[in-house]
């Protein structure tokens, strides 16, 4: 159920916004989602105490957070704003300088916090564990593609947010349907194969996405189905790739675990989208379909960049 509201929250998110865009204007999203925010820690008021006895001894690690809140917010910057400064512009080298600087305070201070720090980095030592956290982290990077279907369809074919986000109805009502069965493939033939060909349709859905060289009529019925297959490779690969991250961590680190599980989707998306964003400003001068491939085109390499991490660090079944 955890994997269904976390997959299945995202497929909401195109068409309720582009619902909300079309009866009320852009800015009433924000206003949505902050009450949508706010009935989140509401409903978490009866959540049972569970830290462990040991986790008590330990302080939050503030200077581990505030490094790495620095590092990724001068990272998007760098991203988001480099082109517009010039990528070796001292603003923007200052920017990724500051970056790696930060990046790498953060990792050095987490290796000699161990279990005090904010990400404890002994849990990747452990293959399975970090090729679930990596694929993860790259495949949520892909939801970049959402965004640029969602502006080609709306300022190269004129369709209203409202119809663009009917778009990814296919996606929303396939995750959702395949959440179990990435279960049950998971129980028959282990995490590896649905963690690897997951990814791979997700990649052939993209890549039908990016034919921004179709007409309206065609490219319309190509963009809703390929949204059914980029929800049934999610949908394989969510449920064993958790099932991987939590079976592959030590007991007593079990909620650590899947925090920074969970952290790497969040973390993936952002770096995704703000990458995805420039490149499809870096290739606008090319005209606005060109830029729509490209930018698509990285997100293809995503996810075929998940399914290699997956088939480079999972053991093959029978394995231990």
């Amino acid at each position: 159920f955890w994997v269904i509201g976390s997959w299945g929250g995202s497929g909401l998110c195109s068409f309720v916004g582009g619902a909300i865009a079309t009866g009320l204007g852009w800015r009433w999203i924000f206003v949505f989602s902050i009450a949508v925010a706010l009935a989140a820690l509401f409903l978490l008021r009866g959540t049972p105490e569970s830290r462990s006895a040991s986790a008590q001894q330990h302080k939050l690690d503030i200077s581990g957070l505030l490094s790495l809140i620095l590092a990724l917010v001068l990272l998007n910057l760098f991203i988001s704003k480099g082109h517009g400064w010039g990528w070796t512009s001292a603003t923007s080298l200052a920017m990724l300088a500051g970056a790696l600087a930060s990046g790498l305070f953060f990792i050095r201070s987490g290796q000699r916090k161990g279990d005090a720090a904010l990400i404890d980095f002994a849990l990747f030592r452990n293959r399975a564990y970090s090729a679930a956290v990596l694929s993860n982290f790259m495949l949520n990077g892909a939801i970049g593609t959402m965004m640029i279907a969602s502006i080609w369809l709306q300022q190269g074919h004129h369709l209203s947010p409202l119809e663009s986000g009917m778009m990814t109805l296919g996606y929303l009502v396939t995750v959702l349907a395949m959440i179990r069965v990435g279960e049950k493939l998971l129980q028959r033939y282990g995490a590896r194969l649905p963690m690897m060909s997951g990814p791979v349709f997700t990649a052939v859905g993209i890549l039908l996405i990016s034919c921004t060289f179709l007409d309206k009529s065609t490219y319309i019925v190509t963009v809703f189905f390929s949204n059914v297959l980029f929800g049934f490779g999610l949908g394989c690969y969510a449920t064993p790739s958790t099932d991987t991250a939590v079976v592959n961590a030590p007991e007593n680190k079990v909620g650590v675990a899947l925090g920074i599980y969970k952290m790497g989707s969040s973390l993936g998306g952002a770096m995704g989208i703000a990458v995805t964003a420039s490149l499809f400003a870096l290739f606008l001068p090319l005209g606005m379909a060109s830029a729509a491939q490209y930018a698509l085109w990285f997100n293809a390499a995503l996810c075929l960049g998940s399914m290699a991490v997956s088939a480079l660090l999972l053991p093959r079944t029978g394995q231990s």
